[in-house]
């Protein structure tokens, strides 16, 4: 298995009140839960190869993409042996809310490691090739993109 989520669910004291609907003014206590996602543990393949690209992006065709580090999601990131071409998840490409789903990109900007959204910076969903994922789906060692 590649990725490994970790997922914490606790009860939290009660800290908000909801009036009750019958509107006589009384105030009800409910317990609030609390869901917190750790950042994803991985497992990651060391090194991907790349096969199968169309016509106008052939010049990626048999690119090694070495493992390169983690984004501050704690999603690794590769990047192809000499050129600037990068594999990474994003969960909002370009910044201005989230997506329906996050992806898996094939990018020739390098990710920000700090970022947690749009990580090449752009402000806009620029990018050779997506892979949609959603939370908890490993790492893609093959897909059609």
């Amino acid at each position: 298995q590649f990725l490994i989520l970790l997922e914490v669910t606790t009860t939290a004291p009660p800290t908000t009140s909801i009036q009750a609907l019958s509107g006589a003014g009384t105030t009800k206590w409910m317990p609030t839960t609390v869901t917190t996602t750790r950042a994803p543990v991985f497992h990651a393949p060391g090194s991907l190869t790349l096969s199968g690209a169309c016509a106008y992006k052939r010049a990626m065709n048999g690119l090694t993409y070495d493992l390169a580090g983690t984004s501050a999601d704690g999603w690794p990131f590769n990047k192809a042996k000499g050129v600037d071409e990068y594999i990474y998840h994003d969960a909002d490409c370009d910044g201005a809310g989230p997506n329906i789903v996050s992806m898996w990109l094939l990018d020739s900007d390098k990710p920000n490691t700090t970022a947690t959204r749009d990580l090449d910076g752009d402000g806009k969903c620029n990018y050779h090739a997506r892979l949609d994922s959603t939370p908890g789906k490993m790492f893609p060692t093959s897909a059609a993109w």
